[in-house]
């Protein structure tokens, strides 16, 4: 382990020290830098201990798993996502640790809210926030880390891009995590990790720094989470000095710490060879690369730019032990062997010894449970991207995220450009593309034109990179599509090597035959005069040189200038880089061994679960489900959440013909880093708070306000206008009041309700009078199919006009359709004074009314928040156009419907009310079947039959439609259930009903079936606390009367006695019977 003192590619700049105790021992740390490179710097990789007391040190490197957590004065921190910064002490977690009392300080927690939340502030995360600010959506994104740029800012190395404009293409992916991040960094919210994905869209977050919890309500998720390193397991996989790549870039790169010096890579794809070449710029040594399939993957010139340093790949090799030194705190050796089918051949064991670290590059795992998650909660609102998705390249990560971007806006109606949509879906797909071999050798130029300097692309696979194209100040270089290879004309090309040092493959390659002068680009530590070897793709020595200069260029891939000295005229052309001699790596020495494992292997690190113990449970069955092994080993139970060892399991026994069946189920905190106490609650109601980058919430004062604009909230908002309160009245959706079946009736079994329904219908027949409302008396007939049934309805008639019908004149009386088979019934009562109107034409009426008298409504505005400041209430809304409005007023008005409960509960009031699922269905128009030639009456039936407690429809005059519905018999049964859904008993009952009520609506098609809220159970009108909430689905009988005694209690007016029963704290008028 050694610090980094200068770096070829990155700038390594004076650091403030600071310095702590780590177990008495002062260890000096550089700020801005995190505890575990300030530890491993110092000596000391050993963070902690497993529950067999093996040394262990960094597994991710990023925060995920837990495996480096200690004591950060007092507080347990993952010490390689934390700062020296400020602290004072750290020790390692004792295995009694018995933490101090913790509660939560926070007097008031805040609840954020955005439309749209990405979480991870990596390529992918940036690449989403970059085109949903561009078109204005408010976003907020969370990290764990304490910089913007996620994986970006590990890779030091340029990326491949194809593109129209020259944007990222060329860029190292640290520079380009600036970029897509901005000058502008509001709504970054970094050292924040995201613990639960909570009910209501509600994200919840906890910043690991200042230990503040607080939550961030949105409409979309965007989860770009990114990956965690795979290890596969062999013996003393988790001793200190064994590290995955994740680790090793983490630390060499953003921490400037080497842990070691001399490396063996595991995994020669494209994760194995930029890191092996990464180590070899920070200055170590990679003994050999060793892959156990028979090819190399990856990328080709990823593969040839690590050849051309002389690194031994080793194909067909697997690792079969790592080899700890005496007190087990790193390594000195491992052993490998010819692998078949990623197994070890017996017997062809041997040793590599000389090496301080192992670097595994065996791919990476989706970090996907807030993903899974997510999809639960946000359904298709909830979009993946990068790695959480689909391991990939940078590249594909920044494509995905942008096209996600666009698929949110989308959802959201945001106007954007299709074309831009589809160019950048196209992108994404050819990032994913396998490099194809287009040419089997580079073009050259021919005849007299070899005798001037030209350039060698040796670019043999068609894929989706083409920042050459821009290079060349002349335009010789040509790229057709992501699936051909740059096409140099040499009749423009003049040989100024521009492009040599902007291929971000290092695959491009300048001569001057006539000077045996090659120009080759280089990225790491040489210096001029000194003796190289001359090397082709593999590294083979075709001769020797001298580095005459080295040209340095901007982006810091320099260019130098060699002669070669044993290589003459045309010959020199097969040379594509060279090793300095003094730098010559020597081939590893193999020693023979009669391997024989000794040690176990631990398949999960946090609760030392051992392969035995595994294979123990599984025994001679052939599968298992992952639920199994969790439960009966602790594996996947502990702080990385199953994050690196399920995967591990999978692949281990899958050798063994073992299949594990199953996933685990995403279990909340999905970080561990929440305490109880923390979550205990603060004294103060919750504080919302919009967030509106650039824009201030306005504050505007009201004299009233009502929330909810269903027939009952628009009621409330004619009468308080008509009575000059000049109310707002915000409604965000379309309600029960705009679906409902368009009936009223008087038939109530609680005399106090029959009067409310009366002089509601008496509302309907004024606004008649104003405007047609399509209002029309009708009849409801109510049967009954039983004797208590009878004695129910023969009771109401004592309080409504209403007549008892016997079974053998349904067809008069009724319909002359109506079913004379029909045994259900033994009789049936028909009321009077009932009625029908159009929904949607009577709430604009009565809006119109109210608008006339100086009211305001506020269509398409949600209200977010609601409280009490003084004698006033804020109430808190987003409007058309997104903006936030602060309302005061001193009359406020909850007539919200299902979501009531919620916003009345904000003001420490609990209503008990709770929203259930009413479904409905409207036919093909028909000729009119009621009585003497009119629209059919209202039919209900009133049994308690197959988990419903009545059905009932009538027909609409203007069109000859039949609309009905279905109560449901339980409604707490309904709540668990998504209310916006048809079922199918739904539609079962209403078949079988309608079709025994009148046969011919069997060959009768349905024009629409839709499903929405009503809420019970008990209707809460009281003015006292600005309740007018519960109205079980009878608002369109009951609601406009009631609204009008609302208003006049509010003016002191006298109103009827029964009404004191509706406050929250009366009695209540309950209807059963006729519910």
């Amino acid at each position: 382990m050694s610090k980094i003192d200068k770096h070829p590619i990155l700038p390594v700049l004076e650091c403030e020290k600071h310095i702590f105790l780590y177990n008495g021992v002062k260890v000096e740390g550089d700020k801005g830098f995190t505890i575990a490179a300030a530890l491993h710097n110092a000596g000391f990789p050993v963070h902690s201990h497993s529950l067999q007391d093996r040394n262990r040190s960094l597994e991710c490197g990023i925060g995920k798993c837990g495996a480096c957590e200690m004591l950060v004065d007092g507080v347990i921190r993952r010490i390689c996502i934390t700062l020296v910064d400020g602290v004072k002490e750290v020790k390692e977690v004792p295995k009694d640790y018995m933490p101090d009392e913790k509660r939560n300080e926070q007097t008031q927690t805040k609840v954020y809210r955005t439309d749209v939340v990405i979480v991870g502030a990596g390529p992918a995360g940036l690449a989403s926030r970059e085109i949903l600010n561009q078109h204005g959506v408010s976003n907020i994104v969370i990290d764990n880390n304490a910089k913007i740029g996620g994986q970006f800012n590990m890779q030091t190395h340029q990326f491949f891009f194809f593109e129209k404009e020259k944007k990222y293409g060329g860029m190292r992916g640290f520079e380009i995590a600036s970029a897509l991040a901005g000058d502008n960094h509001e709504g970054i919210f970094l050292n924040c990790t995201v613990w639960d994905l909570l009910e209501g869209k509600r994200i919840a977050v906890k910043n690991i720094k200042t230990e503040e919890i607080f939550y961030i309500e949105c409409n979309h998720l965007i989860v770009a989470s990114g990956a965690v390193p795979f290890m596969p397991t062999f013996e003393n996989d988790d001793v200190p000095g064994v590290y995955t790549a994740a680790v090793v870039q983490k630390m060499m790169n953003t921490e400037f710490t080497l842990l070691g010096k001399k490396i063996l890579t595991v995994g020669a794809g494209n994760i194995g060879y930029l890191t092996s070449y990464q180590l070899m710029q920070a200055g170590a040594q990679v003994v050999a690369i060793i892959e156990a399939q028979g090819k190399e993957g990856g990328f080709p010139v990823q593969a040839n730019r690590v050849r051309r340093l002389g690194i031994p790949i080793m194909l067909n090799h697997i690792l079969v032990s790592a080899i700890p030194n005496k007190d087990h705190t790193g390594i000195v050796g491992a052993v490998i062997a010819e692998a078949e089918n990623f197994k070890p051949v017996p017997g062809t064991e041997r040793i590599i010894e000389g090496i301080d670290a192992i670097n595994i590059c065996t791919g990476l795992v989706p970090d996907d449970q807030l993903l899974i998650l997510g999809n639960e909660i946000f359904g298709r609102n909830c979009h993946g991207v990068g790695d959480a998705i689909r391991i990939g390249e940078g590249t594909s990560a920044v494509l995905r995220g942008k096209q996600a971007a666009y698929e949110v806006l989308d959802m959201m109606s945001v106007k954007y450009k299709y074309d831009d949509y589809l160019a950048v879906s196209k992108e994404y797909i050819d990032s994913q593309q396998h490099p194809v071999r287009v040419i089997e050798e580079p073009a050259l130029p021919v005849g007299e034109r070899r005798k001037k300097p030209f350039v060698q692309i040796d670019c043999l696979y068609g894929f989706a990179c083409n920042p050459c194209t821009f290079a060349c100040p002349h335009g010789a270089i040509t790229k057709t599509s992501t699936s051909t290879v740059p096409v140099v004309d040499f009749d423009k090309c003049i040989g100024c090597m521009q492009c040599v040092y902007q291929c971000p493959g290092l695959a491009i390659f300048g001569y001057n035959t006539e000077k045996d002068q090659l120009f080759l680009p280089i990225e790491y530590e040489a210096n001029e005069n000194e003796a190289v070897f001359l090397v082709d793709n593999n590294g083979k020595v075709l001769g020797e040189g001298v580095i005459e200069k080295i040209l340095k260029k901007p982006n810091k891939t320099n260019v130098a200038r060699v002669r070669a000295e044993s290589l003459h005229g045309e010959d020199i052309i097969q040379v594509r880089g060279f090793i300095v001699k003094s730098n010559y790596p020597e081939k590893p020495e193999l020693q023979t061994t009669s391997y024989k494992e000794e040690g176990a292997t631990y398949v999960c690190h946090c609760d030392d679960v051992t392969l035995d113990e595994i294979m123990d449970r599984v025994g001679d069955r052939k599968f298992i489900s992952i639920d199994e092994i969790k439960h009966t080993t602790r594996l996947g139970m502990g702080a990385c959440r199953g994050k690196r060892c399920i995967r591990r399991l999978k692949s281990t026994i899958a050798s063994k013909g073992i299949t594990v069946v199953g996933d685990a189920t995403p279990r909340g905190p999905l970080s561990n880093q929440v305490l109880i106490g923390e979550l205990y609650p603060g004294k103060e109601n919750e504080l919302i708070v919009p967030f509106t980058p650039g824009k201030k919430t306005e504050r505007r004062k009201v004299k009233s306000l009502v929330a909810g604009g269903g027939i009952g909230g628009s009621a409330l908002f004619r009468y308080l206008a008509e009575a000059g309160f000049s109310p707002v009245l915000v409604n965000y959706d379309r309600g029960a009041s705009w679906r409902n079946i368009a009936g009223g009736r008087p038939a109530f079994s609680v005399p106090e309700l029959s009067d409310i329904a009366i002089h509601n219908r008496d509302i309907f027949v004024e606004l008649q009078k104003i405007k047609n409302i399509d209002y029309k008396p009708i009849r409801y007939v109510s049967f009954a199919h039983d004797d208590a049934t009878f004695k129910a309805l023969d009771a109401s008639r004592a309080w409504s006009d209403a007549y008892m019908v016997d079974k053998k004149d349904f067809q008069k009386e009724i319909s002359p359709y109506f079913n004379k088979n029909l045994a259900t019934y033994q009789s049936a009562l028909i009321t009077h004074d009932c009625w029908q109107a159009t929904p949607g034409r009577v709430i604009d009426l009565v809006r119109s009314i109210g608008i006339e008298k100086g009211g305001t409504v506020m269509e398409d505005c949600e209200l977010i928040d609601l409280r009490r400041e003084d004698a006033s209430y804020i109430v808190l809304v987003r409007d058309h156009n997104k903006q936030y409005i602060e309302f005061e007023t001193e009359v406020f008005i909850n007539a919200l419907g299902p979501t009531a409960d919620k916003f009345a509960r904000k003001l420490n009031i609990e209503t008990g009310l709770y929203p259930v699922r009413h479904q409905a269905f409207i036919t093909r128009r028909l000729p009119l079947m009621g009585k003497d030639g009119d629209a059919l009456d209202m039919l209900i039936d009133r049994r308690k039959y197959k988990s419903f407690s009545s059905v009932y429809g009538q027909q609409l005059k203007e069109t000859g439609q039949i609309i009905g519905c279905a109560s449901p018999l339980t409604d707490p049964k309904e709540t668990d259930k998504n209310l916006k859904i048809n079922s199918k008993e739904f539609l079962e009952i209403v078949s079988e009903i309608f079709c025994d009520w009148i046969p011919q609506l069997s060959a009768t098609g349905f024009q629409a079936v839709w499903s929405g809220y009503y809420v019970e159970p008990r209707y809460i009108v009281d003015p006292s606390l600005g309740l007018f909430v519960g109205l079980r689905g009878h608002g369109f009988m009951l609601s406009q009367y009631l609204a009008k005694v609302y208003v006049d209690k509010l003016n002191g007016k006298p109103v009827p006695e029964y009404f004191e029963r509706l406050a929250l704290c009366g009695s209540g008028l309950s209807e059963s019977a006729f519910k």
